[in-house]
């Protein structure tokens, strides 16, 4: 169960991460509508529910930038051009097609169509309002296409850096860890190396000179001595390795006749131990699942013979399609013995669950003692060593919420970018940024939406620039204000409204600063 929580957990926290996203980008484009608006949309985005669907549609392409990203990026910058209040939209695209997009050549063709589709539509609506167009949606382009490509490289280079750092590192510690193993294992060579040839030898010298009836223990002494000096050199030249043992079979460790070996050595100690064996042998199993059964068998086998002698034991191997299950049992009948320090059990449930198994030790009421394990067939490498690259460390954690931080900064600053560019310069009447539209032309009486398809809508800056100048507006009239500059002064029309109607025009110059 814990080894589903690990794989769910960090699909949790990414679904997380992407729904946070998309409110993230639904909020601040809601509030973006209302500050900026262009004049051929199909519906005013000031209108909260028009600003409430083109929040929605902003999602759109957010959702489709990992699977789609080019078909995302062409969606966002065509809504931009209709709505450029979307611009967070066409960031988050952007980036993902600098990421994602192969090759350079295509990347660069995709991220340039998305630059031109938004002046394209600007053009078209504005009546080729060529000055105005270019300078807004060309100031658009570097924010919501241009800076996300470079934001995403600097990204990458960073990433490609860390990654040399760590591997540098990784290597170092490799290095360090290896001299550290080469010295423990000239010390285990030393130290029990000799112990153990001394034993041998004391067993031979015991077997030739003893009577008839001791020489077949002697002899039985000598033989488990070579085997454990074998296994002794098997285990130091593990430990002297530079890289992981192969996963591939190398030696019969953990196979049938493995087993029926420690049963018969077993056998021959005065135990009486059978083996049940089911399914094929784990001859083709990789070779760190073949020494775990060894060692569930010996370390289950060396049990009964301390703590239970006399007791019958059984071995038992099952291997199925997937798995394989080990367990040793005995009767209970022997004699117990005193309890060890479970340090051997200890060892080998640490070696079961780094290979992602289960492990059971323990008394049955009525049956005597019971060691079981089971091992997934597919394990290949212990799971501590696997979960080093997959594991996410705290300073991971904290390092991505401070570029979460930085991301939703960059973004909301972008979109701060657009609202003061679309709201600097005005645009003109169909037919020209110098083609004004003759003052006399609109008559009173005229429609606010007559006045805004000829003037332009309201210009907050010439609003600003007015107060303290202009004459005082008629009483209970909504007033809206458009600028201009004619023969070097620049020039403010002010059109004043009651229900909707034009009472009264105003046109009058700003002092220069």
């Amino acid at each position: 169960m814990s080894a589903v929580h690990a794989l769910a957990s960090p699909r949790v926290v990414a679904l997380g991460r992407e729904l946070a996203l998309l409110v993230f980008v639904a909020g601040v484009t809601f509030t973006a509508t209302q500050y900026v608006t262009v004049a051929w949309g199909p519906a005013p985005c000031d209108d909260p529910a028009v600003g409430a669907l083109v929040a929605v549609a902003a999602v759109l392409p957010v959702v489709l930038r990992r699977q789609l990203p080019e078909g995302a990026v062409l969606v966002a910058a065509a809504l931009f051009g209709w709505y450029p209040a979307t611009g967070i939209a066409l960031a988050l695209a952007s980036y993902s097609v600098a990421a994602r997009v192969r090759p350079l050549r295509w990347r660069a063709v995709v991220l340039t169509v998305a630059a031109l589709l938004p002046l394209t539509i600007g053009l078209v609506g504005s009546g080729f309002q060529w000055r105005v167009v270019v300078i807004e949606f060309g100031i658009a382009a570097l924010v919501t296409v241009a800076g996300p490509v470079v934001v995403q490289t600097l990204l990458a280079q960073r990433e490609q850096l860390i990654g040399a750092l760590r591997e540098q590192s990784r290597y170092a510690g490799s290095t360090a860890r290896l001299q550290e193993r080469s010295r423990i294992a000239q010390e285990m060579h030393d130290l029990l190396g000799h112990r153990l040839s001394l034993i041998s030898l004391y067993a031979g010298s015991l077997e030739m000179d003893a009577p008839e009836h001791v020489s077949e223990p002697a002899r039985l002494i000598r033989t488990t001595v070579r085997t454990a000096m074998d296994e002794l050199r098997s285990t130091l030249g593990i430990l002297r390795q530079s890289e992981p043992a192969a996963t591939q079979p190398a030696d019969h460790t953990g196979t049938r006749a493995d087993i029926f070996q420690l049963v018969r050595q077993a056998q021959a100690g005065g135990v009486q131990v059978t083996l049940s064996w089911t399914g094929a042998d784990l001859s083709e199993v990789a070779r760190p699942v073949r020494q775990a059964v060894h060692r569930i068998v010996r370390e289950g086998l060396t049990n009964v013979c301390r703590h239970a002698p006399g007791a019958a034991a059984e071995v038992v191997v099952e291997h199925g399609d997937d798995i394989v299950r080990v367990g040793v049992f005995d009767d209970g009948r022997g004699a117990r013995a005193t309890p060890g320090t479970g340090l051997g059990l200890a060892g080998v449930q640490e070696r079961v669950r780094l290979l992602g198994g289960t492990f059971a030790a323990g008394p049955v009421p009525g049956r005597g003692f019971r060691v079981t394990a089971e091992l997934s067939l597919a394990a290949t490498a212990p799971l501590a060593l696997a979960a080093d690259a997959g594991t996410e460390q705290p300073e991971d954690t904290f390092a991505r919420a401070g570029m979460s931080a930085v991301l939703a900064t960059g973004l909301i600053g972008a979109v701060a970018i657009l609202v003061v560019t679309f709201n600097t310069a005005m645009f003109a009447v169909p037919g020209g940024f110098d083609a004004r539209p003759p003052y006399e032309t609109l008559a009173l009486g005229s429609t606010r939406e007559l006045v805004a398809q000829n003037v332009g809508l309201d210009s907050p800056i010439a609003r600003m620039a007015s107060r303290g100048v202009e004459p005082l507006p008629p009483r209970g009239a909504d007033c809206s204000y458009t600028h201009f500059e004619e023969n070097g002064t620049a020039m403010v029309e002010r059109y004043c409204f009651r229900r909707d109607l034009l009472v009264e025009k105003t046109r009058f110059a700003l002092p220069r600063v």
